[in-house]
Order: structure tokens, then C-alpha cells, then sequence
């Protein structure tokens, strides 16, 4: 049973049956819940030079609700991806410059943003190397949360002994604010300013370089 006084915070029914080395805990804000994606983004974004990793969409690019179109209105951004299929039909539309090579992105960033795209990166440390080569002053990612989606993305048919999941079939793993956090902390020498519950399904998790002050 959880308990409160005035001098100690709710506990937690998990703290009290768990060994205290297996109990994680990650501050985790709801500043940011209701609030519109694009909005948000804009916010961090405006004014600044951003590279957006991950700016296609691939495969289901669709330039009507491109998020890379839409920030190419608000901020000087330029994007990065791996799925060069869509750039000829994007670029047209844009003031930045897209890359797929990471040796020919230009260190000159305010911010990179990284939404939705961890958990689908095989090597992430080597993944978190190149984004700090960048040298930006603040990195923004975002990720899938799977306690927020616990209740309608998963599902166990027991008669069919089937676990169902409602996921992007690229997707690798699942992040929760403890694993993004830890990962973050060990494979990058950023310093992490907070978690945000965002979009209804994600976390956000912004991150300075120690140098940025």
C-alpha cells in the first residue's frame, strides 16, 4: 500500500516489494501533455539552426503532413536520413539541404531533433557517436513510451496463445523513461535536462552538451 507524510514523497507499491538495487526511478514531467506535436517542436525550434534526423518518413512519406516541410517553415533546418528515395520528391519543397551521409553534414547546429527514430536504430551507441559529432548545443529525442501505449498497443489472446502488438514493423525496441534515460546517460556525454510525457504516446527527453553550459 502506498503511503505519504509531509516529510517524504508517495511511495510506490513496486519500492516496497522489489530489492531497492532493481528499483529505477526517472523524474518524468506532464508539462507537456495536450499539447500539439508540431507546436511543440516549433517552440524548441524557432530561431534556431536545426538538423531534423530522420525528416522522411520512409515509406509512408507523405508530403501533405511532412513534419520536415513544416519546420522548414518556422526554422532554418536541414534533414538527415538513410531512405534517400523520398528527397528527390521533398527537396523542391525545401529552403534546407537533406543529407544521408553523416560525414557531409555540416557542424553548425543549434539543436538536433530526433523524433521517433531511436527505436528503430540498430547500433545505438554508434548512433549516439555521430549525433554528438554534430557538436550541437542541445539535442531533443523522442520515442515511442510503452507505458504510455501499454493499454492500446498491447494485447494477449490466451485462446490463441498470440501476443498482439500495434507497432511500426521496423521498430527494434521499446523505450521507458528509465531505459531512454540510462541509455542516454551511458552512451553520450550530454547532460539530460528532463523527460517529458509527450503526444500522447511518447516521451521526450531533451539533453545539452556539458560544454553548452
Amino acid at each position: 500500500m502506498s503511503t505519504h507524510n509531509a516529510a517524504s514523497p508517495m511511495v510506490s507499491p513496486l519500492e516496497l516489494s522489489h530489492q531497492p538495487y532493481f528499483v529505477q526511478k526517472q523524474q518524468v514531467s506532464e508539462a507537456l501533455i495536450g499539447r500539439a506535436r508540431l507546436d511543440v517542436f516549433s517552440e524548441l525550434c524557432s530561431g534556431k539552426r536545426v538538423l531534423h534526423v530522420g525528416c522522411v518518413d520512409w515509406p509512408i512519406t507523405n508530403l501533405q503532413n511532412s513534419l520536415h516541410l513544416q519546420l522548414d517553415k518556422i526554422c532554418e533546418v536541414d534533414g538527415f536520413d538513410i531512405n534517400t528515395e523520398a528527397f528527390a520528391q521533398m527537396q523542391p519543397h525545401l529552403r534546407g539541404r537533406l543529407y544521408s551521409r553523416w560525414e557531409d553534414v555540416p557542424h553548425h547546429y543549434d539543436l538536433v531533433l530526433v523524433p521517433e527514430v531511436l527505436e528503430h536504430v540498430p547500433d545505438v551507441l554508434g548512433f549516439f557517436r555521430e549525433l554528438d559529432a554534430i557538436g550541437a548545443a542541445e539535442y531533443v529525442i523522442t520515442v515511442p513510451d510503452a507505458y504510455s501505449c501499454m493499454r492500446r498497443h498491447f494485447d494477449y489472446n490466451a485462446g490463441a496463445q498470440t501476443f498482439v502488438e500495434v507497432v511500426h514493423p521496423d521498430h527494434n525496441c521499446w523505450y521507458t523513461p528509465f531505459t531512454l534515460s540510462n541509455v542516454l546517460r551511458k552512451y553520450t556525454p550530454w547532460q539530460l535536462q528532463g523527460l517529458w510525457f509527450f503526444n500522447r504516446m511518447s516521451l521526450l527527453a531533451m539533453a545539452t552538451r556539458a560544454s553548452a553550459g
